[in-house]
């Protein structure tokens, strides 16, 4: 007898935009976000989806935040995103983006603060 099972990753974006005021970088940005779960699977047939973690990822600054309110997450993933609004209390912080205002307006590479000129194309910043 053969058996062929398995479990593997799976990410899905979802239809799911908001429009914000970023709390890392203080920019005018939005959230999009994305589902990833662990699908079991018989004989190459996914059968049934499990462990759904929801994200959210700021446009501007591309910081990472966990969604923990599953109720919320649950309608994005079924379509009704329009009817969702995220709060600071439904979000856990991830991984903090890197600020565009850390960035050379003229080439787009990553400068420090105390940078008067760019390292890179030698441009006043």
């Amino acid at each position: 007898m053969l058996f062929i099972a398995g479990i593997y990753q799976k990410r899905e974006e979802l239809d799911y935009y908001e429009p914000i005021m970023c709390s890392c970088c203080t920019q005018y940005g939005r959230y999009e976000s994305y589902m990833e779960y662990s699908v079991f699977s018989f004989f190459f047939i996914p059968l049934f989806k499990f462990n759904k973690k929801f994200y959210a990822r700021t446009t501007c600054c591309n910081s990472l935040y966990l969604i923990k309110n599953k109720e919320k997450g649950l309608m994005m993933e079924r379509g009704q995103g329009h009817n969702v609004f995220l709060k600071d209390s439904d979000l856990e912080l991830m991984h903090k983006g890197i600020c565009n205002c850390d960035m050379c307006p003229n080439c787009g590479s990553q400068v420090s603060k105390e940078h008067n000129y760019c390292p890179n194309c030698g441009k006043s910043l």
